[in-house]
């Protein structure tokens, strides 16, 4: 249900849109659900034209990486890079990452190549440096089937081809189970496969994969056509993947890992390279919603803030402080992780609103965000309209959530969050309606002038909304 165009009588006062929006929530398949919602205007101060429950927390799914990606931009900057680089100290070599997540064995082998062969004759071992991230890997308070369907891996600060490799299914003689060949077969040599798969021409059975809870067993079943099927795995053991790719590179030397906090003095540096600056790699997370770039960004803050705290709680501690600067009141943001994967996270709307008041003026930061039929998350969203909309979007079974900036055509800019909870329908209805809510704001504002935003006397509105 999108707007028509009002008689000429009727007056669009602020109320009209509280009815419209009203409606959209009510509606029978929303009645069990938890909505959040706050839309302003980014004029100083703020006009809020609809709120509700906007003091309420709730889980914010991906549209946690808002939080995240503000914190790096303000704190880092937005030419920061993540580096990797050999330091030499004695007749040791050390490889020390920052966890940029763009490292790729091509990327590994031409750090490697920058070492001449008089420098390779002064060293006898490779020391794989672990140290600079502080913590687990793995977020302990992510639920296992959620890292399934997002494919998540282990976060270290040597994140090598995403600590992922991907798994191709090729069908055999009929019956047989299929044959599994990997993209990398360095990064999955410590998995138990266990293949319970049938080749045939009359599947019945999807694939499945499931990786039971701490244990190196990939269990793979179901049927397999002549089509093959790829799917993605995450490196179970990623210090030996380090240490089996820098054995390749330096096949005449010892190579070790060295877990410890990382030493004051490493040595002279012998070659680095470096990851793309923190606009873009803000941009693949807020776009693509990559929850790794996310971690990732989130441990490297904090290591670079705090070195002796676990480096995602560091990283949380500096985000709160941006958000402090930003003018987001205390208490409306309780953050977990860095993605949104958990699900503890808690976040008020008016908090993640007040954040987004405070990052407008950063183009880097409002152009890093999803818009409809370009690349990202909004890509098939909003496509059969002309809507000027940048925003996050975030998923989690019974949530979604939307937030961001909405430019009405010759009006001020908006700036919103809608997120709904604990609803038992998919996330294509949970989308639906606030898709249909983004779309009614628009139609309003464009259809009314700013002077009339306020609580204005109205007698008809009914006519503009039934």
């Amino acid at each position: 249900m999108f707007l028509a165009s009002p008689p000429a009588e009727v007056e669009l006062c602020r109320t009209s849109l509280t009815t419209a929006l009203d409606q959209v929530r009510q509606q029978p398949e929303y009645q069990k659900a938890h909505w959040g919602i706050l839309i302003q205007t980014q004029t100083a101060p703020p006009r809020t034209l609809y709120e509700h429950q906007s003091q309420q927390f709730f889980l914010p799914a991906s549209t946690t990486k808002l939080l995240t990606t503000a914190g790096a931009l303000v704190h880092l900057g937005g030419e920061h890079r993540l580096r990797t680089a050999f330091y030499q100290q004695g007749r040791q070599l050390h490889l020390v990452g920052q966890g940029d997540p763009t490292l790729t064995t091509v990327k590994l082998q031409q750090l490697v190549q920058k070492i001449t062969p008089a420098q390779r004759q002064s060293f006898d071992t490779v020391v794989i440096q672990t140290g600079f991230f502080q913590g687990l890997n793995f977020n302990d308070q992510w639920e296992w089937q959620d890292i399934l369907n997002t494919d998540m891996v282990p976060v270290n600060n040597l994140i090598l081809n995403r600590n992922e490799s991907q798994l191709r299914l090729i069908a055999q003689t009929a019956g047989k189970p299929a044959r599994v060949a990997w993209s990398d077969p360095y990064a999955v040599r410590y998995w138990q496969m266990i293949n319970t798969t049938r080749s045939t021409n009359n599947p019945i059975q999807p694939i499945q994969i499931w990786i039971p809870p701490g244990l190196p067993q990939l269990h793979i079943r179901g049927d397999v056509t002549s089509q093959p099927l790829s799917f993605t795995v995450p490196v179970l053991d990623t210090d030996q993947y380090l240490v089996q790719t820098l054995t390749r590179f330096f096949p005449h030397k010892k190579v070790e890992v060295r877990r410890t906090i990382l030493p004051a003095n490493l040595g002279k540096e012998v070659a680095a390279v470096q990851s793309v600056p923190v606009t873009q790699l803000v941009t693949q997370i807020n776009q693509v919603s990559d929850n790794l770039y996310a971690e990732a960004l989130l441990r490297h803050l904090g290591a670079v803030s705090n070195p002796r705290i676990p480096s995602d709680l560091a990283g949380i501690q500096t985000v709160q402080k941006v958000l402090g600067g930003l003018g987001v009141t205390p208490g409306g943001v309780l953050q977990k992780d860095g993605s949104g994967l958990s699900r503890h996270n808690r976040v008020t709307p008016a908090a993640l609103v007040q954040m987004l008041q405070g990052m407008a003026a950063s183009s880097p930061y409002v152009n890093s965000l999803a818009a409809p039929g370009l690349p990202g998350t909004l890509r098939r969203r909003f496509t059969q309209t002309d809507i000027n909309l940048q925003a996050k979007t975030g998923t989690l079974s019974g949530v979604a959530s939307l937030a961001g900036y909405l430019q009405p055509r010759n009006r001020p800019r908006l700036v919103f969050t809608i997120v709904v909870n604990q609803s038992e329908q998919p996330a294509t209805v949970l989308r639906r309606g606030i898709d249909q809510m983004v779309m009614t704001v628009n139609d309003w504002a464009e259809r009314s002038t700013p002077d009339q935003w306020g609580n204005c006397t109205q007698t008809n509105a009914r006519q503009w909304v039934n």
